[in-house]
């Protein structure tokens, strides 16, 4: 067989399988999209999908979907959506033929419409979806918007797309989502403000059946100028973090998630006192689990606060809660998820107080434990500081009937270092009479001299520290016993 023939068989090969190829994997995308949609009804109550239509070609297919978002006691008002605007009364014959509202009458509220969330999903088939390389599908998302929401959005971002959402799904179940927002200058109509945003953008990775999730994003800044001088400015914001499932079919996850905002202020040259700077903002998040036991922790921080001619750094806010029986918080988890998508429904509540009194005695034989690692802050006169934990030791059964029962089974400690400046200033802080702010810091030094005197305070130069303990029912400071008289 000549050269010739042998690639010409093989352009027929492709040229059949390919297209076979292509539909065989729009069907399997067809069916993983509408298995996502089904568990995201059950994951997230609040969520229903309340149209999906879905056009399958070849090599690429449209999906349709309305979502109808309706979290409790949220009105239509609260949370306004493009393409969610209410019919105007001109469309409703009665309310032409209603009689005129009486004023001294409180009008009944009206009952809002669920909120609607419309899309359209463009797929392209695999292979090679759209020829830009090897996956299941690439999915273009378009939000359906209302003729006022694109004019309003075209004031901001012109002829622009204001959001662009990108899809990957690979043949092994996972996939990527891309979404970016273009930046935009303007000035409001309303105010007048000038209103620069950078854009965004955001990187969403997940693993098969959404057992894992990667996520980056990063937002250039947001500057908005008022016309008397005010001026508030957000940084660079970035996010990135990692988590991973902690057992199938729950929301709850381990990893770590950190996000830096590298500054936020607000200026305002009429009131000087409004103004505020604030320096290297970061919240961090971590979970982790040993031995079905699982450790949350979370920590904020900044670099520099200052506000109205004062000026703090290096704040740390760390506390968590650690041996949280994990098997006990996914039934919980669970549960709860149950619950909520008939809120309301007695049987359904009642299932989950049953839950709750299954695993509460679990879940406290495993000898819970808050932290609060530290909340501390550096001034002029040294670091204020307080750090502690409370957990509950021995507890039973019997005990999570009665709560009254866990007070002498609670032990807990407290390491408290504040300035001696920083005690004065809140000695006097509900005062605002010269006069009785003086006297009631002059109370506050004379009671921090009787407990210096006692050895419930602890003095080392402009810093005083005291050890706070409770165990056993008993109060104790600094290891002195300590009651009120």
């Amino acid at each position: 067989m000549s050269k010739s023939i042998k690639l010409i068989a093989v352009v027929v090969v492709l040229a059949v399988a390919y297209p076979a190829a292509a539909w065989y994997t729009g069907k399997s995308v067809e069916a993983k999209l509408a298995e996502s949609s089904m568990n995201q009804a059950k994951s997230s109550p609040y969520v229903k999908v309340v149209k999906q239509d879905y056009q399958r070609g070849i090599f690429s297919s449209v999906q349709d979907t309305t979502l109808e978002l309706n979290f409790p006691g949220m009105k239509k008002a609260d949370f306004p959506l493009p393409g969610a605007a209410e019919e105007p009364a001109a469309d409703n014959p009665a309310a032409a033929d209603a009689p005129a509202a009486d004023p001294a009458v409180p009008a009944p509220e009206k009952a809002s419409k669920p909120i609607q969330i419309h899309f359209i999903n463009h797929i392209q088939h695999g292979p090679l979806p759209a020829f830009r390389g090897y996956g299941a599908a690439l999915i273009k998302t378009e939000l359906v918007l209302d003729a006022e929401s694109k004019a309003q959005l075209a004031k901001l971002f012109g002829t622009a797309n204001p959001l662009e959402i990108t899809s990957r799904l690979n043949y092994g179940g996972s996939g990527r989502v891309s979404i970016s927002s273009p930046a935009f200058n303007t000035v409001m109509e309303k105010d007048k403000e000038k209103v620069a945003w950078q854009g965004l953008s955001l990187e969403v990775g997940f693993e098969k059946d959404y057992k894992a999730f990667n996520v980056v994003m990063n937002a250039p800044g947001l500057t908005v100028d008022g016309l008397e001088g005010q001026s508030f400015k957000l940084g660079a914001v970035s996010l990135k973090g990692e988590v991973t499932q902690a057992y199938p079919g729950t929301n709850l996850y381990l990893g770590k998630t950190e996000t830096t905002v590298t500054n936020i202020s607000y200026t305002d040259k009429v009131d000087a006192k409004k103004s505020f700077n604030l320096d290297q903002f970061k919240l961090g998040t971590e979970a982790n689990m040993k031995d079905e036991l699982m450790d949350f922790a979370a920590r904020i921080g900044a670099a520099k606060l200052s506000f109205d001619n004062q000026e703090f750094t290096d704040f740390h806010y760390d506390y968590g809660v650690k041996r949280l029986h994990g098997p006990s918080l996914a039934k919980i988890s669970a549960a709860y998820t149950n619950a909520a998508s008939t809120a309301g429904d007695p049987e359904r509540m009642a299932a989950l107080k049953a839950v709750w009194d299954e695993v509460a005695a679990v879940v406290l034989q495993k000898e819970p434990e808050l932290v609060l690692e530290r909340l501390s802050v550096m001034t002029v006169d040294g670091e204020a500081k307080l750090a502690g934990s409370a957990k509950l030791v021995g507890a039973t059964a019997a005990d999570a009937a009665n709560p009254m029962l866990l007070l002498p089974k609670l032990q807990s400690i407290l390491d408290v270092t504040l300035t001696e400046a920083l005690v004065a200033k809140l000695g006097g802080a509900s005062q605002k009479d010269p006069e009785a702010k003086k006297a009631a810091q002059d109370a506050m030094a004379q009671q921090i001299q009787a407990f210096e005197g006692q050895g419930f305070i602890t003095r080392s130069g402009k810093l005083l520290s005291s050890k706070i303990e409770w165990k056993q029912g008993a109060l104790t400071i600094n290891g002195k016993p300590f009651s009120r008289p």
